[in-house]
């Protein structure tokens, strides 16, 4: 997922979670950009819960994203061998 598409993507939750919310003390639903590993490509290497991605907003977003060829789905292993290279 690029920066952008993932910005886009978190301020859509965010609205719709009602964040910043200075009751909970809670700022955001994901983390910041700067903080995910990226793949050779620059490309952000987001993991998001099962749960998370059954939720609204997400469970409409999602499905738009991975259809619009923004993001790609892919398997814990995929995961695991893209950040492992990262792993101190």
């Amino acid at each position: 997922m690029s920066p952008g598409v993932y910005a886009d993507f978190c301020g859509q939750i965010d609205a719709a979670k009602g964040y910043p919310n200075m009751a909970t003390k809670t700022e955001r639903a994901l983390p910041l950009a700067e903080r995910l590993p990226t793949n050779a490509d620059g490309k952000l290497i987001v993991r998001l819960p099962g749960q998370f991605c059954l939720q609204q907003p997400a469970a409409t977003l999602l499905p738009e994203l991975l259809a619009s060829g923004q993001v790609a789905e892919i398997t814990e292993a995929e995961y695991r061998a893209a950040i492992e290279p990262l792993a101190p």
